[in-house]
């Protein structure tokens, strides 16, 4: 399991660092904006309620509580913004819980996929075919 989350971890920080090289405080407001309508906010409440049933062992769930305080921390210093590392983070615990459970849910890959294009996801995400398996092998 923890190899699962050091690989999802790896390729979600790699693409963060390439992410926040155009983006400023403009820019990070409109994000902002934009996670808060309702076509993304809604869709994402969705994917997270759909896990309230779902548990994750304890070493786990440190993990990634850990890997998530790191994210948070690092955008914070990066961008002075509270609100967008606290997404960033929440985003990483979505998409993490669905990787662990082997759950498949296009909205979440594409959440992932976003990401993994360099991008800071917001009202419409960009769309794959693939699974999130073969996006983080």
């Amino acid at each position: 399991m923890k190899d699962k989350i050091n690989k999802l971890e790896a390729a979600f920080n790699e693409s963060l660092k390439a992410a926040f090289h155009h983006i400023d405080s403009e820019k990070i407001d409109e994000i902002l904006d934009n996670r808060d309508l309702p076509e993304f906010s809604d869709a994402w409440m969705k994917a997270y309620q759909a896990l309230e049933e779902k548990t994750i062992d304890e070493e786990t769930e440190d993990a990634i509580t850990h890997i998530r305080k790191e994210i948070f921390i690092s955008i914070f210093k990066t961008t002075g913004s509270s609100e967008l590392p606290a997404y960033i983070s929440d985003d990483f615990g979505l998409i993490s819980s669905y990787y662990i459970h082997d759950i498949e849910n296009s909205w979440v890959t594409n959440l992932l996929f976003t990401y993994l294009n360099h991008q800071i996801p917001q009202g419409d995400l960009m769309n794959t075919e693939k699974t999130m398996k073969e996006l983080i092998p």
